[in-house]
């Protein structure tokens, strides 16, 4: 079941359970309106049912977007929110620790990332263009468009990463994989581990980063 299909189940099974007591209190009400009954029935019934589904998706979409447990839960092993670090040499054999801050709904996911010299100051800079989950095989695909510090161009690229999980029902711990530029083409390998399941500022996540990684 994907997350979307998981979340409508859910706000679905919590309006059924209300409108069945909605519909038990009125039905006496509606019945003595006499024959014209028998119309106001079914349409208090489906308006309350629209309005109770609607506001239900809203209050769990909410609560999702606020709670990560409950965002743990719903996205189940597709669930990569929070914050990433990891490490990778360029073609001069500098290491560099990059910061990936993944901004994750039910139905979509961001990511924003940093590299870092060993100095601190930035390397670069790259934002997701489009990303795509294979829950299965446990791949994350993305493209991005990526700003460099050190000739300031951009260009656009694709990241490809297999998930290291213990169980195929579970999230995550490790993203093993490598990004392509497009202006080279050479993959740069990158192991990540998630910091935090928070979204940390970059600053911050790079001090956590200088101690785990």
């Amino acid at each position: 079941m994907t997350p979307e299909h998981k979340f409508h189940s859910y706000v679905t099974t919590v309006t059924i359970v209300v409108m069945y007591f909605i519909v038990a209190q009125l039905v006496p009400i509606i019945d003595s309106a006499g024959s014209s009954s028998v119309y106001l029935k079914p349409l208090v019934s489906i308006l309350s049912a629209f309005g109770m589904y609607g506001f239900f998706a809203k209050v769990l979409n909410s609560f999702a977007r606020n709670w990560n447990w409950l965002k743990r839960h719903l996205l189940g092993p597709t669930y990569l929110n929070g914050t990433w670090a990891g490490k990778f040499k360029n073609d001069k054999g500098q290491e560099k620790i990059t910061i990936e801050v993944f901004e994750q709904t039910i139905s979509s996911l961001t990511i924003r990332g940093e590299a870092f010299n060993e100095d601190g100051s930035t390397y670069a800079q790259w934002t997701s263009i489009a990303t795509s989950i294979n829950e299965l095989n446990g791949v994350l695909t993305y493209t991005y468009t990526c700003d460099s510090h050190v000739d300031y161009s951009t260009f656009q690229g694709v990241g490809v990463f297999s998930f290291e999980r213990k169980g195929a029902h579970l999230p995550p711990t490790f993203l093993k994989g490598y990004s392509a530029d497009i202006t080279d083409g050479v993959k740069t390998e990158n192991r990540e581990k998630r910091i935090s399941e928070e979204l940390l500022e970059f600053g911050e996540a790079l001090d956590l980063a200088n101690q785990s990684v």
